[in-house]
């Protein structure tokens, strides 16, 4: 009976807590980057004042290092650095502050193995909190332990209940 509540990650293994220490990607900064100069670079080419292009192209420069250093590089005090999956739905969030968030993962979660993103409800406001786990962010054995946890022990139809 106990053994519904486990994820089985091997031949003998069973899991029924996960925990995932998020180190910094390279591989997010890079995309962050990309998207954050391709948007600037979409503006300079239209007919506005070049005041008008200067302010956005500040805007999207304060953007990107808001989200390089929260998520990418995770140096900010708000950044998660560590997650521990627990239950069907539950995962508590670990920031750089030393503080601990409870969290729902919501149906939007999107699992492939190249990029995991964990879409989290706070359970004490109507907030959502994104975190784009690349291949660079944990090791090889912990993103795969993750991806099989979203896949197979949440599931999207018990996260639609509490709502």
């Amino acid at each position: 009976m106990e053994q519904k509540n486990c994820v089985e990650v091997s031949d003998n293994q069973l899991i029924h807590e996960l925990s995932i220490q998020l180190q910094p990607s390279r591989q997010l900064a890079v995309l962050l980057s990309l998207a954050h100069c391709t948007a600037a670079g979409v503006f300079w080419p239209l007919a506005l004042p070049v005041v008008v292009k200067i302010i956005i192209t500040l805007l999207l420069a304060g953007s990107l290092y808001y989200y390089l250093r929260r998520d990418a590089w995770l140096v900010s005090p708000q950044s998660v650095v560590t997650l521990h999956l627990t239950g069907k739905n539950r995962c508590k969030a670990e920031i750089r502050a030393k503080k601990s968030i409870n969290t729902i993962i919501d149906a939007s979660t999107f699992v492939a193995p190249y990029m995991t993103v964990l879409c989290l409800k706070m359970e004490q406001a109507y907030r959502y909190r994104t975190i784009v786990i690349l291949p660079d962010s944990i090791d090889a054995d912990s993103f795969r332990r993750l991806r099989v946890w979203l896949k197979w022990k949440w599931q999207p139809d018990s996260a639609g209940k509490g709502r």
